[in-house]
């Protein structure tokens, strides 16, 4: 089952992608911002589509699609429910009070699951200390898992995407791939390309992504004067490619449940610079396979980006080093091994196998 935003189906939708086996689609339209009468009937249909089903395991992701699916669950008597929390809601950056409510909504939500899981030890920690679990061998760490077929340097082609750019096939080049939203710090990428070009004036620098920060993000880059440095690529799906002519990968980010694209880039073996925040320091190694730096000094991620543009020997071992990683730890192989053993477990705890 698939809770979005958008047009309510009123049947299932089958996947025609042959590693989806044909696996049934119920699309539910929910809002982003809480809204009864849209999350009832949400609800609504959810209880009536898993009635008919009868699932032994509902498990949930996202906050909002979250707490609508746990509901719907435990009303329909589904006898194990998991949700998987990539980030809560409740971060430092939301108003006390707001703050506050989304705390107690997470309580009152996690009370519906058997199990919750999160990506990282950090976020674990995060919910712990708000409380969100009476019991805390109900939350559990599965760090999120790569695609290692699709990224990887064999399947890169960097060359074809410099023609289409327009960069020099000798300019380093520093990139980073985001959505273009405050949680991101991508006016601290900015301010950093600045710095860089200061010190390397042919390096370029490449935002992949969209948002509505865009217009902004590039009114800074003209304002210092970098503009015709800074390559913004849009909506793209070709990221592999794009990492692969990426020399640095750069993200300075004040929010993350996992840090994903930090796991994406070490895949393609690119040195790394990160925000020195809980969930991306488990991703990246400081000094093995990357950088970290405040989230806030732009001054920091350039001196780590300069460092490691001037020696290539770094960049060549840190990302050798990062796909080992990725490798070792966040292969979609093993995640998917851990949430089968979690499912495993709980199914047996219930008696049902």
């Amino acid at each position: 089952m698939a809770c979005s935003q958008g047009k309510a189906e009123d049947g299932p939708v089958v996947l025609e992608r042959p590693w989806d086996l044909t696996c049934p689609i119920y699309s539910v339209s929910i809002p982003r911002t809480i809204n009864l009468f849209a999350d009832g009937r949400a609800v609504w249909q959810l209880l009536r589509w898993i009635r008919q089903f009868k699932p032994d395991i509902v498990h949930t992701q996202t906050s909002k699609a979250g707490i609508v699916g746990r509901l719907a669950a435990r009303l329909a008597g589904v006898p194990v429910v998991i949700h998987t929390a990539h980030a809560f809601p409740f971060h430092p950056y939301l108003p006390p009070f707001v703050r506050r409510v989304y705390m107690a909504i997470e309580r009152m939500a996690a009370r519906w699951a058997d199990c919750v899981f999160v990506d990282t030890e950090s976020v674990r920690e995060d919910g712990l200390r708000a409380g969100v679990v009476e019991d805390p061998s109900k939350l559990v760490v599965v760090p999120m898992g790569i695609d290692l077929q699709r990224f990887s340097l064999a399947t890169g082609q960097p060359g074809v995407l410099r023609g289409v750019f327009a960069i020099s096939s000798q300019a380093p080049v520093v990139g980073t791939v985001a959505r273009l939203v405050p949680d991101k710090g991508l006016e601290c990428f900015i301010q950093m390309a600045s710095l860089v070009h200061q010190s390397s004036p042919d390096t370029h620098f490449l935002i992949a992504g969209e948002g509505p920060l865009r217009q902004q993000l590039e009114r800074q880059a003209q304002t210092l004067g970098i503009e015709a440095f800074v390559t913004f690529a849009g909506h793209r799906t070709d990221i592999p490619d794009l990492m692969a002519m990426m020399d640095v990968f750069v993200l300075p980010t004040r929010r993350e449940g996992f840090g994903v694209v930090f796991a994406e880039a070490m895949a393609m073996e690119r040195p790394t610079v990160g925000s020195r925040i809980g969930p991306v320091a488990e991703v990246v190694e400081e000094g093995v396979t990357g950088y970290l730096a405040s989230a806030e000094k732009p001054d920091e991620f350039a001196a780590h980006v300069l460092d490691l543009l001037g020696d290539p020997s770094k960049r060549r071992s840190f990302g050798q080093a990062g796909r080992r990683r990725v490798e070792r730890l966040f292969s979609e192989e093993a995640m998917c091994r851990t949430i089968e053993g979690h499912y495993r477990r709980l199914l047996t705890e219930k008696g049902l196998v």
